[in-house]
């Protein structure tokens, strides 16, 4: 009996022994890695946040148009360095008035008044509309290293996406966030019909329907 409580001693010796190295080696993991936290470090830093190349949502700023939605977006990870998010603008009649591609740097948060994103330049009568969908690509850099919406790019995964509407239900106002849908890729019909629109759209050059990006904290 003696041998096997000398045994069980030594056995519950050594358990503490490495609850304790283990104990240690948790609370000193985040000093050594503390350089993967900051914006832009690509070491040990190249997380994905998904799949995705399409993100789609809508907007509506309520009755008469006097409320307002928020956007913001995402570049999750370091993994393609710095990402596009082409937008384009639809009103509820399907058609596009304003596009635009807005750069983000790794670990980036752009956000904004989507009434500021579509501004004065939509390109439709009567005017900016007051609900409508946002479609987005997720793409690397194209044109000379910056973000054509209406050139030929390369969908490329991932941003994230959110949409904060102003809602009121049985009489009661709230705001609701949602992401916005990751709809996998854009069919290659889709992809298509949004750059040549988007160049239709921008080309006669006198900078109506473009939309402004969504502004950054830096």
């Amino acid at each position: 009996m003696s041998g096997i409580t000398s045994f069980k001693r030594t056995a519950l010796a050594s358990f503490a022994t490495l609850a304790v190295m283990l104990a240690a080696t948790m609370i000193a993991a985040p000093a050594s890695n503390a350089g993967t936290l900051r914006r832009g470090s690509s070491v040990g830093a190249s997380g994905s946040g998904g799949t995705d190349t399409f993100l789609s949502g809508y907007y509506d700023f309520g009755p008469g148009g006097t409320g307002d939605n928020l956007i913001r977006l995402e570049n999750p990870t370091s993994l393609n360095g710095n990402m596009c998010a082409m937008i384009y603008i639809f009103d509820t009649r399907e058609e596009m008035g304003e596009c635009c591609g807005c750069p983000l740097t790794p670990n980036q948060l752009l956000h904004d008044s989507l009434k500021h994103v579509i501004g004065a330049s939509w390109t439709l009568a009567p005017g900016a509309p007051t609900a409508g969908v946002i479609q987005i690509v997720s793409t690397t850099p194209n044109v000379g290293k910056l973000c054509s919406p209406s050139d030929f790019y390369i969908p490329t995964p991932t941003l994230n996406g959110w949409i904060t509407h102003a809602q009121t239900v049985a009489s009661i106002p709230g705001l609701t966030e949602v992401p916005l849908t990751p709809n996998g890729d854009a069919d290659p019909k889709e992809g298509t019909f949004l750059i040549n629109l988007c160049g239709a759209i921008l080309g006669n050059g006198s900078g109506a329907g473009v939309c402004t990006c969504p502004k950054s904290d830096e």
